[in-house]
């Protein structure tokens, strides 16, 4: 008994003497400074901040441009003065800490400098200004992943940064066949938690490695394409990145800075685009399947072939009478190459003989344009040459008297060669979508309008000559789009004419649709014994300044004095941007049905709904800035406010404006900021027929 007695004395002391030890030495140290953060100007400086400290403290880290005097220093009750002198900055705005530390106690004095070049951008996205990788995981950051089939990409962008770390064979030489290469890069070459990673990117020139200099840590890249969040957690590059420059280098030997990569153009025959604008014309478009894509409306694009694909030339298509070649604007290989794909000959025609294409010659080629697979620019069907070194079909000056005229408005209409540049660069079979105008002089009657078939067929041209360009206008019905009678005025060569309707590519052949095109005037008089220059008889729609509720608008942006309408989001779509398609306005008037264009607005409680033409009504939320969400679990309520002449249309519960543009980028987003460059919106409300 005495034995356990004596036992739980000394256990109980062991335990008191122990409990005094640990108050005594896990006392937290006191460590304190005067100011939380020091600001500099750009000139070399010095300021002074207190130090506290209840035990020996010294500086743990510091940035490389600021210095410590003292460094560390004895317990003291009072402040100890420490001096930060900084250096000159000639570089862009800075920013570190200067931590103190006692054991692992610590107190942190930020430091801000001015620069000589001001804030640093994290960039736009743009070969001219690339993203910084602080700027491109910000441009992922609210990017949405559901499944590796299904998630969010932006478009294609530029990315800079310097090479910090290669991943696992992650070199090019190391990936083999695939000639592809994994890595991550950071602002300034150092490692991270925010490095950005580069995954399976091409080498130079969007071409598999094959031989040559491969990356290692330190180099210098530009990479282009498009970034994802993968699985909501890894900011990284999709499918289809390459890498554009190698510490300075293009695929063509030349810096990657240069003038190659800046669009040009506006797709006209007067004004063409160049490779670079080509590129950046189809970057929104989207790809689902290859019968189910989108495609720009036809357009010129010019250049110098830069190199022919395999089996690319005229002579090598064989039996197919077309040719597949890359353009650029100096017809180097370097920076932006434009695919020209399958396209046709002079006058859109199978090639049979004559000069064939090679590497140098300047092109202007027409027709429209894709994002084949969503990573491939280049032209659709129904492509075609229209000028080789100068030279058109007829021999003569790409500006001679082959020369497209007119948008196929009734203020407008296409001219003979306007209507044939249209219909050819349709694919065989299809149609315009819309209506549209072609003026002329009936230069040939093919067959006369009579009483059994009702309908004429005839050719056009600008001067009623049979030489130079003429348009068919097959099995066209009479004014008024009427069958024609006996005892109507038959039609003859030298009449003058505008024909309504639809063209189509008839098996190569640009003609009018079979009876889906009339007479609209003839020699001036219309069905009504009018001019024909009078109001369009289809439908049109107004520029309002003020919203009509349950009317059909188009939403309207502008850029570079071209008018764009959106284009609501796929079906088997639930979120996304409106892209836009170019249209024509005319006196604050549009005079082409877009009804697959049109969005219904309608009252509610505290606002409007904007719904696409399918019902589906608009939305946004808080998590993702640009998109539109679709859906019923969405607040669909828009405000809306006239500005200037332009509607600012926000999202009633998040703050979100929808515009247009920004960047090179003609689509609609709704955004809590709009770029600079981004516009409001003109409303167009159909009219009542």
């Amino acid at each position: 008994m005495k034995i356990k007695t004596l036992f739980a004395a000394i256990l109980a002391a062991g335990l008191l003497f122990s409990g005094c030890r640990q108050d005594e030495d896990y006392v937290l140290p006191d460590l304190r400074v005067g100011t939380e953060s020091l600001e500099f100007g750009q000139q070399s400086n010095e300021q002074t901040v207190d130090v506290t400290a209840s035990r020996e403290w010294l500086v743990r880290s510091k940035p490389d441009w600021v210095a410590i005097d003292p460094d560390h220093g004895p317990a003291s009750s009072a402040p100890q003065r420490v001096t930060l002198t900084v250096l000159d900055n000639a570089g862009y705005d800075r920013t570190g800490d200067v931590v103190f530390s006692i054991g692992l106690s610590k107190a942190a004095v930020t430091v801000n400098q001015k620069g000589a070049k001001g804030a640093k951008s994290n960039g736009t996205g743009t070969l001219e200004d690339p993203y910084t990788v602080e700027g491109a995981n910000a441009a992922v950051a609210n990017l949405t992943w559901t499944s590796t089939s299904e998630y969010q990409t932006t478009d294609v962008v530029y990315v800079k940064g310097i090479i910090s770390r290669i991943a696992d064979n992650g070199t090019f030489a190391q990936s083999g066949t695939f000639g592809n290469a994994n890595f991550y890069i950071s602002d300034d070459g150092t490692v991270g938690e925010k490095d950005f990673y580069c995954y399976r990117v091409l080498y130079l020139g969007n071409q598999k490695y094959t031989s040559g200099t491969d990356i290692k840590v330190g180099d210098e890249v530009i990479v282009c394409g498009k970034l994802m969040n993968y699985r909501g957690n890894t900011p990284e590059t999709s499918s289809g990145s390459y890498v554009y420059s190698l510490n300075g280098e293009t695929s063509g030997g030349g810096g990657g800075g240069g003038q190659t990569g800046t669009p040009q153009g506006t797709g006209t025959l007067a004004d063409p685009y160049n490779a670079a604008a080509a590129i950046a014309a189809v970057a929104n478009l989207t790809w689902t399947s290859t019968s189910e894509y989108q495609t720009t409306d036809p357009v010129y694009v010019k250049g110098k072939i830069s190199k022919i694909a395999d089996k690319g030339t005229f002579t090598e298509g064989g039996t197919y009478g077309n040719a597949s070649f890359y353009i650029s604007d100096d017809g180097a290989t370097g920076g932006s190459e434009f695919y020209c794909f399958h396209v046709l000959y002079l006058g859109n025609q199978k090639y049979t003989s004559g000069t064939d294409i090679k590497v140098g010659d300047e092109v202007i080629v027409y027709g429209k344009l894709m994002n084949y697979r969503g990573n491939t620019p280049e032209t659709a069907s129904g492509a075609y040459l229209y000028s080789l070194n100068g030279v058109t079909e007829s021999g003569g000056g790409g500006g001679g008297g082959g020369t497209a005229n007119g948008t196929g408005t009734l203020a407008d209409p296409y001219n003979a060669a306007g209507a044939n540049a249209v219909a050819s660069a349709l694919a065989s079979g299809e149609k315009t979508a819309t209506d549209v105008y072609v003026k002329g002089k009936i230069s040939q009657v093919k067959y006369p309008f009579d009483a059994t078939h009702k309908t004429a067929t005839f050719f056009i041209s600008d001067d009623g000559a049979t030489s130079g360009d003429q348009f068919q206008c097959y099995s066209v019905k009479y004014l008024g789009n009427t069958d024609w009678a006996e005892g109507d005025k038959q039609v003859q060569v030298g009449d003058d004419v505008v024909i309504c309707g639809k063209l189509t590519n008839y098996q190569g052949t640009p003609e009018t649709a079979a009876k889906e095109a009339y007479i609209y005037s003839l020699n001036g008089t219309t069905q009504g014994g009018g001019g024909g220059g009078g109001q369009q008889t289809g439908t049109t729609y107004s520029k309002v300044s003020s919203i009509t509720a349950g009317g059909k608008y188009i939403l309207v942006g502008i850029k570079e004095g071209k008018y764009y309408a959106a284009t609501p989001i796929a079906s088997d779509k639930t979120y996304g941007r409106l892209n836009g398609k170019e249209i024509s306005v005319s006196g604050d008037k549009i005079a082409t049905d877009l009804a697959a264009n049109e969005f219904t607005i309608t009252a509610v409680s505290g606002g409007y709904e904007i719904a696409m033409p399918d019902g589906r009504k608009l939305a946004v939320d808080t998590e993702h800035d640009g998109t539109f969400q679709i859906g019923d679990n969405f607040d669909h309520t828009f405000t809306a406010e006239l500005s200037g002449g332009l509607f600012k249309i926000s999202h009633k519960s998040t703050g979100k404006t929808i515009y247009h543009g920004g960047g090179t980028y003609t689509n609609f987003s709704c955004s809590a900021t709009v770029p600079a460059d981004g516009t409001l919106l003109q409303l167009y409300l159909k009219d009542n027929k």
